[in-house]
């Protein structure tokens, strides 16, 4: 026995330099989110009292580092996103509770904004509720009627829309989803992106892509183009699972487009085209309303007949929230150079309103991929609208246009002025990263 060494002493200096570890990061952590009385009073209470016997020390020792690991987890745990609604209702605009039901009113469309940067348009007399939130996405389901869906593709999306016993599986897409309680059919839509749906009607989970739609009862289900007519024998199986209306896009989602060469201005060849409809305008019918086509995510119809009415007189007429509509417009239907001289217009017009600037700097980061550009718009957003509803979108996207511009100094700035605006947003954890130990 008197040969076996006591290894006591380096397991107390390995116990001690493991608790210092903890303590640093719960220390750096507390003092970020300003909660640092907190954790050491926490602490304190938990003190290893050094006139225990030794194999007293050896249990408080270690309960004393449970008690630094479970408040590092307190204080490191990722926070689930939260939402809140804009629109027609009692309360729009604060942060909803999760379950509370989400009713639009039959003349306007509700718009739910999620902190992830995702939102969902509720149609007119259309109901849905947020059923569960997490890091890293939600689950809505619809009750009644059509949602238009955007959901920012991040590294670990999750996100699901249920309708009836269906089930909408979403990593980052555009889609409107309608749902018909009485016939118990579910109509998807896809824009962009796929998705991949399950429940009645379908003997195996179905992928749906850009371009598709899907029509699924109990009685079958039928895929085809979006904008093909339903086969009759589906229409006779499922009558009330025709598409029904959808709302106005989200305004806070990005579409994927093709990639623009990166310019500070656009040319005045671009900007003012003819007014005969553009390339990638889908003709529209005489007389068409483009408010109209854009409530059914017709969007590429939507922006032929604003054209078709006179684009430049459009924006030179047009309300506030009509012309960053007719901007989102042309956004979602590909036509950057149109989007950004609605958006300019608002801003010339309208220097109150928030959106333009917010929209011209999407366009500069995920059309254009000019991120210096992007960079200097999200900026110019945080400072004529420090409290607009999009600052803490902007400050995130500030973060990653000047990451990717190169421009590392005032991304440290900008990631700093983050975590103390927003120390509990989604852009936090690139924002630790950026600033560094």
């Amino acid at each position: 026995m008197g040969g076996i060494m006591n290894p006591e002493p380096k397991m107390n200096g390995e116990l001690e330099s493991l608790m210092r570890d903890v303590g640093r990061v719960v220390e750096n952590e507390a003092r970020r989110q300003n909660i640092l009385p907190q954790v050491q009073a926490a602490l304190a209470a938990r003190q290893i009292r050094r006139a225990r016997p030794a194999a007293l020390r050896w249990s408080f020792a270690l309960g004393g580092l449970a008690a630094c690991a479970a408040a590092a987890l307190l204080v490191l745990r990722p926070q689930p996103i939260s939402y809140a609604v804009t629109g027609a209702v009692p309360g729009a605009g604060a942060t909803a509770e999760l379950g509370a039901p989400l009713v639009a009113p039959a003349a306007s469309p509700l718009a739910v904004h999620f902190s992830d940067g995702s939102a969902v348009t509720i149609s007119p007399q259309a109901a849905a509720h947020v059923d569960a939130l997490d890091r890293d996405g939600a689950t809505v389901a619809i009750e009644e009627g059509t949602l238009e869906v955007s959901v920012i593709h991040r590294a670990h999306t999750r996100w699901q829309v249920r309708a009836g016993d269906y089930r909408i599986q979403v990593t980052g897409t555009r889609f409107a989803a309608g749902w018909d309680q009485a016939s118990r059919a579910l109509t998807v839509r896809m824009h962009e992106g796929s998705v991949l749906v399950t429940g009645p009607g379908l003997k195996e989970p179905v992928r749906v892509v850009t371009g598709q739609r899907l029509r699924a009862s109990a009685s079958g289900a039928d895929l085809g183009l979006e904008n093909e007519p339903a086969p009759a024998a589906a229409a006779e199986q499922a009558p009330a699972a025709s598409a029904p209306e959808v709302a106005p896009p989200p305004t806070l989602a990005p579409p994927s487009v093709e990639p623009a060469p990166p310019a500070e201005h656009v040319p005045a060849s671009h900007a003012r085209r003819a007014e005969p409809v553009a390339a990638h305008a889908a003709p529209s019918p005489s007389g068409a309303d483009w408010r109209a086509e854009a409530a059914r995510a017709q969007y590429r119809e939507a922006l032929a007949a604003a054209v078709l009415e006179g684009w430049r007189a459009e924006c030179s007429r047009l309300g506030a929230d009509d012309l960053v509509l007719l901007g989102d417009v042309a956004r979602l239907a590909g036509d950057l150079d149109r989007a950004e001289e609605a958006y300019r217009s608002a801003r010339r017009r309208f220097p109150e309103a928030d959106r333009p600037t917010f929209a011209l700097g999407l366009i500069a980061f995920e059309g254009r991929h000019n991120y210096r550009q992007a960079g200097e718009l999200f900026a110019g957003y945080l400072r004529s609208f420090p409290r607009g509803p999009l600052a803490r979108e902007a400050a995130g996207r500030l973060i990653e246009s000047r990451l990717k511009a190169g421009d590392d100094l005032a991304a440290r700035q900008a990631a700093a002025s983050y975590l103390h605006d927003f120390p509990g947003g989604p852009h936090a954890a690139l924002a630790k990263r950026t600033v560094g130990p």
